[in-house]
């Protein structure tokens, strides 16, 4: 340890060297600098990523390596324990992006105003004295998020899986509100809260899946090959008097509601529960709805 005044701007964790006679100045805050220097340089040019704090300059550098690695974007960082300044410094990414509002505290103490003003501003803080379990706590955070925001585009009809039915004639169970109808899932994935229409009857919507029944089981999802009985339900009052047998029949297929919005929603949310088929699909999907819809 060193006492001394003027410390204030030291880093802990840094080289300690002698000056001596014949040494250049410049050379050896150079030397001092190179490891700081390595480090920011894997700071997001972005401006978005989480602020990482550790104990020292080797535990951060390690612990930046660890991001690295782990393909994490950092924007910030720092030394020490975790105060008022560094929350606000974590802060700038509420707005940004709020999920990326973190601070990884490796092997520091957090002081409790720093604690508060994270909770008034929206600001998590995650801490732990091993890297590997704060990399588990920031994993369980990202995957919680990405839950929340799914369930949120698919709730409301915009993250939506392309998919073909063709409506059973003889298991037609109820012809109006709700549109209860025995389908085959001709291509596609089925899910509920999906939006169907009618390309052939002038994209005529006819409602959303609020309950999908296999064998008697209801189950969240279909996929190509199955036969489903389907309970579509009214998203306007326009649709509220819809009758199978008179705007439409068995006679024409039904596909999801294929929107550009819906396609970037699947891309950056859905990914890899989107198969090679689903997304050729959704191509040719996609070529239907863009030469037929006036508002594509």
């Amino acid at each position: 340890k060193i006492s001394a005044p003027g410390l204030e701007g030291a880093v802990a964790g840094t080289p300690l060297l002698r000056f001596e006679k014949g040494d250049s100045m410049d050379e050896l805050k150079a030397t001092v600098m190179e490891d700081l220097h390595e480090i920011m340089s894997d700071i997001s040019t972005t401006g978005r990523g989480v602020h990482v704090q550790a104990s020292t300059l080797g535990a951060l550098e390690a612990l930046m390596d660890f991001m690295r690695n782990s393909s994490i974007a950092v924007a910030s960082i720092n030394i020490g324990p975790v105060h008022k300044r560094d929350v606000i410094r974590a802060g700038t990414m509420v707005e940004k992006n709020p999920d990326l509002a973190l601070i990884l505290a490796f092997d520091v103490k957090v002081a409790p105003e720093a604690v508060e003003l994270a909770k008034q501003i929206g600001v998590t803080i995650f801490t732990a004295d091993i890297i590997y379990h704060l990399f588990d706590k920031f994993t369980k955070h990202m995957n919680e998020k990405k839950a929340e925001k799914r369930a949120a585009l698919a709730s409301k009809g915009v993250a939506v899986f392309p998919v073909i039915l063709k409506i059973i004639p003889g298991n037609v169970f109820n012809k109006k509100n709700p549109i209860i109808l025995g389908m085959d899932v001709v291509e596609g994935t089925l899910k509920v809260g999906t939006p169907l229409c009618i390309p052939d009857a002038e994209f005529l919507t006819i409602g959303k899946v609020t309950s999908i029944q296999n064998n008697h089981k209801e189950v969240k999802a279909a996929k190509t090959g199955s036969s489903v009985a389907v309970k579509i339900e009214p998203m306007n009052d326009e649709q509220s008097h819809l009758l199978f047998g008179r705007q439409f029949d068995h006679k024409k297929n039904v596909y999801s509601v294929i929107t550009r919005d819906g396609i970037s929603a699947l891309k950056e949310n859905f990914m890899e529960e989107m198969g090679v088929d689903d997304w050729r699909l959704l191509s040719k999907m996609k070529k239907i709805f863009a030469s037929g819809v006036r508002h594509w």
